[in-house]
């Protein structure tokens, strides 16, 4: 993770924080108390030094795969159906055709006229 700017001595926002470490305030703000904020009053507050130190707590760079593991999909080892399940395109296309030419039940009247 890049290295967070320090803005002085003061306590930062929820909107300066997410700005410093380039997430949305949504973000933040759902994390607030893993990141180390505290209430004053209404505003919600952390210091520099304890959001530089629980933000490198995430994402922590993970060890290179070194070797790919070999994963069976499930699907490929059950056994499919033989008959009966399946639709083929032209009945497929035929029961399409059949549902649209279906006359509707009830006739729309307009609205605009009586």
């Amino acid at each position: 993770m890049a290295a967070i700017a320090i803005i002085g001595d003061r306590a930062l926002s929820i909107k300066e924080a997410a700005q410093l470490l380039r997430v949305s305030y949504g973000t933040v703000y759902a994390h607030k108390e893993q990141l180390g904020f505290f209430r004053i009053g209404a505003a919600w507050r952390v210091w520099p030094d304890k959001l530089k130190e629980r933000a490198g707590e995430y994402n922590q760079p993970r060890p290179a795969q070194t070797e790919l593991e070999k994963h069976e999909c499930p699907s490929e080892s059950a056994m499919a159906p033989t008959s009966g399940t399946l639709t083929s395109a032209r009945q497929a296309a035929a029961e399409l055709d059949n549902l649209l030419a279906r006359p509707t039940a009830r006739r729309l009247r307009s609205i605009t006229t009586g």
